[in-house]
């Protein structure tokens, strides 16, 4: 299939405080991401190359497909608040033959990356509760959306029923000198 966004990048320039200077260029990358990875998690790949297909039909209005139309207005926030999150990062730092670095400006403030992941969390947990919101519509729906199949919600139980966002945890302390704390009463 063609590669289909389910929004664009001035829709989430109105939606959020992402400003209109933001080239497209780091737009469009972070849109297709939000949509391949965390929203096919959500949703399912059946259901999302159904929605896409949709839109590139331009049947996504008609009237049988309300049920559809509805799921994609749920994934706009979803999407939005995802790639806000992820151009914190992009657009701090730039990667170049040179390598990872920041441009300078003397009219400029730059923050910390502590402050930047900072604002990375803050944006991903407001995409988290349009996760919550979006994994609702998809259970309260999901007699009429019959690309959730029984083996498509086994596949992505784990993103209908929790909608928190975290790094991954492998464990207590590692390491050669760590024993002894694991070991205290």
């Amino acid at each position: 299939m063609a590669n289909v966004l389910l929004t664009n990048s001035n829709y989430i320039k109105s939606l959020t405080n992402i400003s209109d200077n933001v080239s497209d260029k780091y737009m469009f990358p972070t849109i297709n991401e939000a949509q391949e990875i965390n929203l096919k998690h959500i949703i399912g790949t059946a259901l999302l190359e159904k929605l896409k297909q949709l839109v590139l039909d331009q049947t996504i209005n008609d009237p049988e497909n309300e049920v559809y139309k509805d799921l994609l207005l749920n994934c706009q926030f979803f999407i939005a608040y995802v790639v806000v999150s992820k151009l914190t990062v992009i657009l701090s730092y730039k990667i170049d033959n040179v390598g990872t670095y920041r441009t300078a400006d003397e009219n400029m403030t730059y923050t910390s990356m502590k402050d930047v992941q900072a604002m990375e969390e803050y944006y991903q947990n407001k995409a988290d509760f349009f996760k919550m919101e979006l994994q609702k519509f998809c259970m309260e729906n999901r007699s009429k959306l019959p690309e959730l199949s029984d083996n498509d919600i086994y596949a992505i139980k784990s993103n209908l029923y929790g909608a928190e966002t975290c790094n991954i945890f492998l464990g207590n302390a590692r390491g050669k000198n760590n024993r002894k704390l694991c070991n205290r009463k």
